[in-house]
């Protein structure tokens, strides 16, 4: 199974981050994102993410461990992504002497799909969490 792995270092400490981060209803932190709304509450809640050029993605939340300052997602739908390709993904929010560290990791089936074509889809997720985490650094100042 592919794997995508980004981790960005905060200045900030673990608990300013993950008070930033972890409410699965909130992805103002996120660019591109032009709205969202969820169904249900806790784990087995699903999002709605409609971004900014009108496509849609659709996630569930698998796992929430405030103590472990992480949480857990499957994509259902998303442009490019079928659900059979199994997308997982987390989120976890370490402190260091520093501040904090971001560990933004996934994993997805590729399937039968060729593997340059696996590898493009796997480096331009890696990018967008990358992008992403640069931007919650800007909004945290």
């Amino acid at each position: 199974m592919p794997v995508i792995y980004v981790e960005h270092a905060f200045q900030h400490n673990a608990d300013t981050v993950w008070h930033r981060i972890r409410d699965f209803s909130d992805l103002s932190w996120l660019p591109g994102v032009a709205g969202c709304s969820v169904k249900g509450e806790g784990v087995g809640a699903v999002r709605t993410v409609t971004t900014v050029d009108g496509g849609e993605v659709i996630e569930a939340l698998t796992a929430m461990d405030e103590q472990a300052r992480a949480f857990g997602y499957r994509i259902i739908k998303a442009p490019g992504v079928r659900e059979e390709t199994h997308y997982q993904a987390t989120v976890e929010v370490q402190p260091t002497d520093s501040g904090s560290t971001v560990i933004w990791q996934a994993q997805f089936n590729g399937g039968n799909a060729p593997e340059e074509k696996v590898e493009m889809a796997r480096q331009g997720a890696e990018k967008m969490y990358a992008l992403c985490l640069e931007n919650l650094a800007g909004l945290l100042g």
